[in-house]
């Protein structure tokens, strides 16, 4: 089955940012995103919801941040493509109800 291209694209985003996170030595992070990913690509939207709720609380993931400069900025870039296509899937997924 083929994924939605917007769908398609969440799931590959959000291996980035864990692959990226996992790259740079974080332990809590990459294992969560990756079980949202492996449910995003199985279409499952509860992977998209579960994402959204990473950026609850005080201990969120929009409070990582990274030592190195560059790999900060990525990071930021990373979050930010995720969490807009999340946010949109999301509001498409509340439309349809």
């Amino acid at each position: 089955m083929t994924l939605h291209p917007q769908i398609a694209a969440l799931a590959a985003q959000l291996e980035d940012l864990a692959a990226l996170l996992r790259s740079r030595g974080d332990r809590r992070w990459p294992g969560k995103i990756e079980l949202c990913a492996h449910l995003v690509a199985d279409s499952n939207f509860t992977g998209v919801e579960h994402f959204l709720r990473l950026f609850e609380g005080e201990d969120s993931l929009d409070h990582v941040t990274l030592d190195n400069a560059a790999a900060n900025a990525r990071l930021v870039e990373l979050r930010k493509v995720t969490r807009t296509l999340a946010e949109r899937l999301a509001r498409e997924e509340g439309t349809a109800d």
